[in-house]
């Protein structure tokens, strides 16, 4: 997995690590053309940052918790990073939320960015079932998405968030049906949707909001919203991610 260092100063590691996994069909090389890594050092923030080519075969091979982990979290951790944040979008926040089913212990929290909410058949359960709460009450230990689901549903009805999770989409992506589900289970206050399509401009736009209002920002939190879903016009969850 190829993997890029940034590094808050050139002579000083910060104690805080963002790992960004991108979404399917791109790399990490486009957090640059896009003005993510830009974003971030234009507003100072004292983070370093990796990023991850993180991949859809690491999905279809279920390696992506074993592969983050060796490659990336065991190795922060040898450079003395105390918090870990994921941010991933479309399939990279499908990949951060595999991540933090299996390691949770090992971050800080995520941040997912318009995430591939998983395949038809795992959202029909959860519909079926009323909802991932309900779902994830019902299923025994698996493998798969169905993991980060039972991992997500499990979290909300302890309702503590230690690894606290947020979460923005555009009012027009074309995965917006499933990402309801994933909203449902979520604090009002960690869900963020602005005007917008699966597309990189939406993306930078909630990059930026979370980056100047959000956990790691030298501002406050960012506000509760009254959380009104949109009905979605967009293409079916099966589409590439």
């Amino acid at each position: 997995m190829r993997i890029r260092i940034e590094l808050h100063t050139a002579t000083q590691r910060s104690e805080t690590l963002l790992v960004l996994l991108p979404p399917s069909l791109s790399s990490i090389d486009d957090f640059y053309t896009q003005g993510f890594v830009d974003a971030v050092r234009q507003r100072q923030l004292s983070v370093d940052l990796r990023l991850a080519d993180i991949t859809a075969q690491h999905v279809l091979d279920n390696t992506v918790a074993a592969t983050l982990y060796t490659e990336v979290l065991q190795p922060a951790r040898a450079d003395g990073y105390r918090a870990i944040w994921l941010a991933g979008i479309s399939m990279g926040g499908f990949c951060a939320l595999h991540c933090a089913a299996r390691h949770a212990n090992h971050l800080a929290g995520l941040y997912v960015i318009a995430p591939y909410p998983g395949t038809g058949d795992v959202l029909a359960e959860i519909r079926a079932a009323g909802g991932a709460a309900t779902w994830c009450q019902q299923q025994p230990p698996t493998l798969g998405e169905r993991t980060w689901w039972q991992w997500l549903g499990q979290e909300s009805l302890k309702a503590e968030w230690t690894t606290p999770v947020y979460f923005g989409t555009g009012e027009a992506d074309r995965f917006l049906n499933g990402q309801r589900l994933l909203a449902d289970l979520l604090p009002d206050e960690c869900i963020h949707l602005v005007p917008g399509g699966h597309q990189w401009s939406t993306w930078k736009t909630l990059w930026e909001d979370w980056l100047d209002h959000g956990p790691l920002a030298r501002t406050e939190s960012l506000p509760g919203r009254q959380i009104q879903w949109p009905v979605n016009n967009g293409k079916n969850t099966t589409d590439a991610a």
